[in-house]
């Protein structure tokens, strides 16, 4: 009779110890329920914004045990940039990858892209990457309902020509192309040149019809866009850079669990510095590229360099007058260069 008791006592221990896992699986379950980020940009399947987010989606995957996904929407499939800003904006969209057009919320992002402002890769890195990336992006969540999760790489610009551009004296004259926006305008305009507001897709016919000299953009575009054919020159300016911020949703963020954040956060940054490795090693393949089809690489000194700084004053000033906030940045960000 005891060895009944015995018996059927176990068994309603096992029956309960099963319930408990049971649920307990069920209770894991609701806190680990499977999300699907839809990841959008603008870039193409081969540039290096894609091929970072691609790693970001393979990290979040794995380190959530599947339950997080990422989709990711590549050339302006949910809509051009400012679409989706505006789909994260109001959850519609999770993330998306934009450039300074993010300053229609807080102002002061637009001075990321504020001419001669940077010394090169390291220190973009760092004021980026850094406290003053955190700074700048802080207003986001209040402003636009966004959390910027990362800031990573579009990339330095640089200028090219058929007329050599040795010296500061050289750009009086030429007949820069620039995008149709006014501090590109007046960069140009400050540099003693003639800027010509035209669209990429006419440049190249432009460039060998000599309607103009020369032209700026980031050296793999220079590159795969074969300039080289119609252009002697190109100078290692880095005169603007152009960041990238992977913004999320805010209330989507703050609805994962804390294991899911986890393994967001941590995916993220290991992406995000991927991007910029491989965005230096793309800056550095297109500049060799150029070298070997014949194109002069004219490196400033910093003589020269301090020159091209100092003729953009009235440009920040016109920065300092329309962004609130963006002189404050600038002089957080010659801080930083100061100690660094």
């Amino acid at each position: 009779m005891l060895a009944k008791r015995f018996l059927k006592g176990i068994g309603i221990c096992l029956v309960l110890a099963v319930c408990a896992m049971v649920f307990g699986a069920a209770a894991c379950d609701a806190a680990e329920k499977k999300i699907t980020i839809k990841f959008a940009h603008w870039y193409a399947d081969t540039h290096p914004q894609h091929l970072a987010i691609q790693r970001f989606k393979e990290l979040v995957e794995e380190r959530s045990g599947g339950s997080i996904t990422v989709e990711i929407y590549s050339n302006s499939q949910l809509g051009s940039e400012d679409v989706f800003i505006d789909g994260v904006s109001q959850g519609i969209i999770e993330m998306g990858s934009s450039g300074t057009m993010i300053e229609k919320f807080v102002p002061k992002i637009a001075i990321a892209e504020a001419p001669f402002l940077f010394n090169g890769w390291k220190d973009a890195e760092g004021v980026f990457r850094g406290e003053i990336g955190k700074f700048i992006t802080a207003l986001l969540p209040e402003k636009a309902n966004m959390y910027c999760a990362a800031i990573t790489v579009n990339g330095f610009r640089q200028f090219s020509s058929n007329k050599s551009m040795a010296s500061i004296d050289l750009f009086k004259g030429q007949r820069i192309r620039v995008p149709n926006v006014p501090h590109f305008i007046q960069m140009v305009e400050q540099l003693g040149g003639v800027a010509v507001p035209m669209a990429l897709s006419e440049l190249f016919t432009a460039l060998e019809g000599k309607v103009v000299d020369g032209q700026e953009n980031p050296a793999p575009t220079i590159y795969t866009s074969s300039f080289w054919e119609v252009q002697k020159y190109v100078l290692r300016s880095n005169h603007m850079f152009s960041p990238n911020f992977w913004i999320i949703n805010k209330p989507f963020y703050d609805a994962m669990s804390d294991a899911q954040k986890k393994a967001f956060d941590s995916s993220i940054q290991e992406a995000a510095a991927y991007n910029w490795q491989i965005s230096k090693a793309a800056d550095d393949e297109a500049f060799a590229g150029l070298k070997a089809k014949g194109v002069e690489i004219q490196e400033p000194d910093a003589a020269y360099r301090k020159a091209l700084q100092d003729s953009q004053e009235p440009v920040y000033k016109y920065f300092f007058s329309r962004k609130e906030g963006a002189e404050e940045v600038v002089s957080m960000i010659r801080k930083y260069q100061a100690s660094n």
